[in-house]
């Protein structure tokens, strides 16, 4: 039976499409191949949905308040530039120093 079905289908490849059937297969493994490559490319996949998902989540958190800054030398400013989260980020402008905690964006990968 098995033998039968094969064998009918080695003609109906060869009559539809005049390919013999390992070319045929052969085609067609090739082009399920290239799917796959080009999907991966520029597919989205569900785990870097998931991981870009958490990281916004995790950046979404509530920040401390702004902090009220005085006067303070350079030196003390390098201390504000956002290498330690727990401090705010600071920013001076032509002598006027500005918290810029709010935008700061943590942990997003794209």
């Amino acid at each position: 039976m098995a033998l039968q079905l094969w064998e009918t289908l080695k003609e109906a490849i060869t009559v539809y499409t005049g390919l013999s059937p390992a070319i045929f297969f052969a085609g067609l493994g090739l082009g399920l191949a290239i799917y796959y490559v080009i999907s991966a490319l520029f597919g989205s996949s569900d785990r870097h949905h998931e991981r870009t998902t958490r990281n916004f989540q995790e950046a979404m958190q509530p920040l401390p308040p702004p902090v009220q800054v005085g006067e303070i030398a350079e030196d003390e400013l390098k201390a504000y530039d956002g290498s330690d989260p727990e401090k705010p980020l600071l920013m001076a402008i032509k002598g006027q120093i500005y918290d810029v905690s709010q935008s700061r964006i943590i942990g997003l990968d794209f």
